[in-house]
């Protein structure tokens, strides 16, 4: 055989190996995810308990607004109780070999808070801006796959997934400071009825918040820093406990509700879902049990 056609065989077999390569780099393998039911640990209320329209006590700022944005509107992903992905609004996620291709598979019967069910169209309306800041493009594939594909690998796609939010995809309604329960959410119905939050700063000096708490005007309320001895003393006589949280807050929860699990590590994270508030005054149960 002559050199020359030798070396276009040996040519050949290269880009044929390089295209196997490229293409065995494309393929799609599965993302472990947890079961997304988890997340989501209905009430089991009685006597009309979740009728309940609670109110809470929290200084405004960017960590409230998050804490409400996530009972309104879901994140794609979600770390369970374990610190494993589940999904969330997500049913699969695949990712190629290379990093740069990933492939969502969206929970078709999840219903939205205009009646509509979950689709690709309404995930990448929402998500369009946010793909585009990252320097990636989308594309719907059907109306339940769309597909992200970065110019570069990237193994934080599922911490990407689990900041972007699709409105209307949660389990409250939310206007402002004022959360109302959506009947129709796929996991079921919420154990309260809504939450109002105040950010009065009046509302947090030291008499008027501890007479708040003498009240049981409040499910929980922030401790504002600085309260004087003779008010303190009357709230350790009300019916409510502490929790320190890990940015440093302290929280006084009330005893009366129940099956509410705030998140200590990121408390914007806290879910809402499952909790309820008891019609007598029981003893706390911070299990829900």
């Amino acid at each position: 055989m002559k050199p020359r056609w030798i070396l276009a065989a040996c040519l050949l077999a290269a880009l044929l190996g390089l295209g196997g390569f490229m293409l065995y780099q494309d393929t799609l393998v599965p993302v472990p995810l947890a079961a997304g039911e988890a997340l989501f640990v209905p009430a089991r209320p009685e006597f009309g308990e979740d009728s309940a329209q609670l109110e809470a006590l929290l200084p405004a700022g960017p960590a409230l607004d998050a804490f409400l944005a996530n009972q309104s509107d879901l994140t794609l992903l979600e770390k369970d109780g374990t610190g494993a992905w589940a999904g969330q609004l997500v049913a699969g996620l695949e990712a190629s070999r290379h990093g740069r291709r990933w492939r969502l598979t969206l929970r078709a019967d999840w219903r939205l808070q205009d009646g509509s069910l979950l689709q690709a169209s309404r995930v990448g309306e929402a998500l369009s801006w946010q793909v585009a800041g990252e320097g990636a493009g989308l594309r719907i594939l059907d109306a339940a796959t769309l597909e992200l594909r970065f110019k570069r690998r990237r193994d934080d796609v599922p911490q990407l997934l689990a900041r972007w939010r699709v409105p209307g995809s949660g389990p409250f309604f939310r206007r402002g400071q004022v959360l109302a329960r959506f009947d129709g959410f796929t996991p079921g119905k919420s154990g309260i009825a809504g939450l109002s939050v105040s950010t009065d700063p009046a509302l947090m000096e030291s008499h008027a918040w501890a007479q708040g708490l003498a009240s049981g005007r409040w499910a929980w309320a922030a401790f504002p820093g600085r309260v004087a001895p003779e008010d303190m003393a009357v709230v350790r006589l009300a019916g409510y406990d502490e929790l320190r949280l890990k940015d440093g807050r302290v929280w006084f929860l009330s005893r009366r509700l129940r099956r509410f699990r705030p998140q200590v590590e990121d408390w914007t994270r806290t879910r809402l879902f499952g909790a309820w508030k008891g019609a007598m005054d029981l003893p706390y149960d911070p299990l829900g049990l």
